[in-house]
């Protein structure tokens, strides 16, 4: 819970169970005003903390998520096109939109949910963040991205290919600017061995 922030804002556990998530593990804290389409697709790890005005939509394979791991205010993710998973640790800061489905607008298709798919041309694909993998704020993540372990993508960020392990990318489209430590593996086993968890 964030400082000045009423309990009545957080969801307790019971209405937790209420919505009817396909998993919900333990320590997890979801704001009032994130919106919730298909919760019956959703799994929830461990510590999972979901912040104010996101948007989480499962499709069919739904969105999966791991121990650790935050989703920072207006952070959305749009899972109709394929799975989404979010591995342990990994996050998002502030007004990340992933998609699993893009229309094309360049080839003459119609577009919009309006439109019959026999008039539409549209991308769909999984999106995977591996562990540790922390994208920037106002970044864009597009339909068939896997985003390596312990990745980073800096704020503003197009991401339309997959991003090798310990990169850091930045810029539209994204760029290879650099490699993160791999300490943060280190981390992670004193963190886990400190909490009794293999």
């Amino acid at each position: 819970m964030k400082p000045g922030e009423t309990v009545e804002m957080i969801y307790s556990r019971d209405e937790l169970e209420q919505i009817g998530f396909a998993r919900i593990g333990e320590n997890v804290t979801i704001h009032k005003t994130v919106e919730l389409f298909s919760p019956n697709r959703i799994s929830l790890g461990d510590n999972v903390r979901i912040d104010c005005f996101s948007l989480l939509s499962a499709g069919e394979e739904g969105i999966h998520i791991g121990n650790n791991v935050h989703l920072a205010a207006s952070a959305y993710i749009f899972g109709s096109g394929g799975k989404v998973i979010l591995e342990n640790f990994a996050g998002f800061a502030s007004r990340v939109s992933l998609y699993t489905a893009s229309d094309d607008y360049s080839e003459g298709f119609l577009t919009n949910p309006t439109v019959p798919d026999k008039y539409k041309k549209v991308t769909r694909g999984p999106v995977t963040l591996r562990k540790h993998a922390i994208i920037g704020v106002g970044s864009v993540i597009m339909p068939n991205v896997e985003i390596g372990i312990g990745a980073s993508i800096g704020a503003l960020t197009f991401v339309n290919k997959n991003i090798e392990k310990f990169s850091i990318g930045c810029g539209n489209p994204v760029k290879i600017v650099g490699k993160r430590s791999e300490s943060i593996l280190e981390n992670e086993k004193a963190y886990l061995d400190g909490i009794g968890q293999v």
